[in-house]
């Protein structure tokens, strides 16, 4: 293991002063296209021109590896990784508070390999010697960066694809960053590596795509780190030096888009952040950047780099749907390596997903952004129904657009909609731990359908909703109808305010639908997971030729207010569909279960929650639908799969 930093001496460090100027010119027109506010203006102030104490012991004994920005011969940045041989932390020493050595080993394929082996440490500044670089403690989520140069090299011989190197870097930038969006991992040494070059192209020959194997591993990141470099101007050098920039985005695996058109063009969406800008400012300037991707689990290592540019507004919307700012890479160059990272996660350990990562957000020319067909109709909400005080039905009437693609929803389809412009978008803030999923909240909402629509193109559709506590959206639907509705229960009142709820129709998704054969099937529902049901026992109730064998399981903490939802289909269910509903509650029953038993119905009553002697009773031959809380959900399944119904029986559906 290398030498850690020595502890610092009892005389107090050096206050550090501003490692800027100001924002460059590729920032400030950043903050002016997204609107940011004038306090934003001095903010530069928080980049200092040194390490602070505790970011010098970050970076030398906190790090299994750091990545780092290099620059080739062409002026692109690349994003290289540095790393001790060993994968153990301490291959970082920090002499003072503005140089770090870095002792490390890279391995063949590698920008930093390419760009180290051989040469002698450049004389003077220029930016083939700028380098930046990003330490990221996996475990706690604290990030910290730093610029400067290269200023001196020593290198040693290749051996078996690796080298040993040590650089000096000289640092005259450095700042602390927040962890919103790093997804948690745990990290061991792997010293034995065999790193193998499986694709290597540095100059991608136009009009040709990446490698499937090149964009599934993108398209399954989570985590990607950034190199970009900004080269000042004559005219503004003194004021604005040239510099490198190295950061890292996080999100939900497959956050990162590829073309499908091109094969070759990386969608990377931006998040709300602490709204500085320096990576994307650098690319606002230069238009240049460097993209490597690690899969942790097999230490495969993936580089691209290329031209880049930021999109803005309705530039954005017309890539990636319904977002409003994302950066665009079209790869004119690309390196895998495989097994080549010196740490990899621990076996077995699981990675802790950031709350504040929102969904993921297609590309608009990928099938999956359109959800069963481009839509762009419209809804207004027309009336609802008060079932209790967190429980309604909300009806909506369609509002066609001429010449868009019909809409049609199955039943126990879901309904995607956009309540952006009635809700309005979410007012900044940089963190908000009590409520991550409000920072980046699109106000894009995606509820079951509760009504059924065989009949071809819908006008009109109900969702069964219960109000989310802090939710932007449901609070806003529910303030309404409680004042619409003036506290009465049960009753369907009209929606008439000055402001009507017009909204989106996004798209419809979901294959948790019923055939139009024999039906043959366990419905389990927990809570408002009996949402989709509702909409299935209508489709059967309307059905001229129907029959089946339903078991329908109840969980809730509501048993009138579900009885009272489901009576209206049970009765008019044709004779030959037979349905058997179990009951479980804890909660007191005073709707009469005689008014619902009927030739081809029955009722049960059971107390608690469903156990596991109840899914010994189910047959193996029944297809078995799942819709409720996760938890509820997980239980189930394990419940049925402990009994022996086989896997490919039961499906679950997301709860909405």
């Amino acid at each position: 293991m290398a030498t850690l930093a020595p502890p610092p001496t009892s005389a107090s460090p050096p206050t550090p002063g501003p490692g800027l100027n100001g924002w460059h010119p590729g920032e400030t027109a950043l903050h002016a296209k997204l609107s940011f506010p004038a306090a934003l203006a001095t903010r530069y102030t928080a980049i200092e021109n040194q390490l602070r104490e505790q970011h010098r012991i970050f970076h030398t004994s906190n790090l299994p590896f750091i990545p780092l920005t290099v620059i080739d011969e062409l002026g692109r940045p690349w994003a290289g990784i540095a790393a001790g041989k060993d994968g153990e932390i301490g291959f970082v020493t920090a002499p003072s508070l503005k140089r770090l050595v870095v002792k490390g080993c890279a391995w063949v394929g590698d920008p930093l390999f390419e760009a180290l082996n051989g040469k002698k440490g450049p004389e003077g500044v220029n930016e083939r010697a700028l380098t930046a670089g990003l330490g990221i403690e996996f475990t706690t989520r604290r990030r910290n960066k730093f610029a400067g140069f290269i200023g001196d090299v020593r290198t040693f011989p290749e051996q078996e694809g690796k080298g040993e190197y040590e650089i000096g870097i000289e640092v005259n930038e450095a700042v602390g960053n927040c962890p919103k969006y790093i997804n948690t991992r745990t990290l061991d040494p792997y010293p034995n590596t065999s790193p193998e070059i499986i694709h290597h192209v540095p100059h991608m020959p136009f009009n040709t795509r990446l490698p499937d194997q090149v964009i599934n591993m993108i398209k399954a990141a989570d985590t990607v780190f950034i190199a970009t470099l900004y080269t000042s101007t004559p005219n503004t050098a003194s004021k604005f030096p040239s510099h490198a920039g190295m950061n890292a985005r996080g999100g939900l695996p497959g956050f990162i888009r590829v073309s499908p058109s091109t094969g070759r063009t990386v969608v990377l969406p931006d998040y709300s952040g602490n709204r500085f800008m320096s990576s994307l400012g650098n690319i606002e300037a230069n238009g240049v950047a460097g993209f490597t991707i690690v899969d942790f689990e097999s230490g495969d290592v993936l580089y691209l780099t290329g031209t880049a540019r930021n999109l803005i507004g309705d530039e954005a919307r017309e890539v990636m749907s319904r977002h409003a700012s994302v950066t665009v890479l079209e790869t004119t160059g690309y390196t895998l390596v495989s097994g080549a990272l010196p740490v990899r996660q621990r076996p077995g350990s699981k990675v802790g997903r950031s709350p504040y990562s929102p969904k993921v957000r297609y590309l608009v020319e990928e099938a999956e952004s359109e959800m069963g067909g481009s839509i762009a109709h419209t809804a207004r909400l027309e009336n609802a129904t008060n079932l209790s005080e967190d429980l309604a039905v909300f009806r909506f009437k369609v509002l066609p657009k001429p010449g868009a693609t019909a809409l049609r929803i199955r039943p126990g389809q879901a309904i995607v909609l956009d309540f952006m412009d009635w809700v309005g978008p979410p007012q900044y803030q940089h963190m908000a731990d009590s409520a991550p999923g409000s920072i980046n909240d699109d106000r894009v909402r995606t509820w079951t359908v509760s009504s059924s629509h065989e009949e071809g193109d819908i006008s009109w559709f109900e969702l069964t909703m219960r109000e989310m506590k802090g939710g932007a959206v449901t609070g806003a639907l529910f303030d309404i109808l409680r004042k619409q509705a003036a506290g009465k229960i049960g009753s369907r009142v009209l929606i008439d305010i000055a402001r009507p709820v017009v909204v989106d129709i996004v798209g419809v998704s979901g294959d948790f639908t019923i055939g139009q054969g024999q039906i043959d099937a366990l419905w389990v529902a927990g809570g408002i997971g009996i949402t989709p049901f509702l909409a299935m026992l209508d489709a059967l109730a309307k059905r001229k030729e129907v029959t089946g064998d339903i078991k329908l399981a109840i969980s809730t903490r509501e048993p009138d207010i579900m009885f009272g939802l489901v009576r209206d289909f049970l009765e008019s269910l044709p004779e030959t569909v037979r349905v058997t509903i179990d009951l479980f509650t804890r909660s007191p029953v005073n709707a009469s279960l005689a008014e619902l038993q009927g030739p081809n119905r029955q009722i049960g009553l059971h107390n608690g929650r469903i156990g596991p002697e109840y899914w010994s009773t189910i047959s193996k031959d029944k297809d078995v639908l799942i819709c409720g809380p996760n938890e509820f959900g997980d239980a189930a399944v394990e419940g049925l799969q402990a009994v022996g119904i086989p896997n490919e029986k039961i499906q679950r559906e997301g709860f909405y």
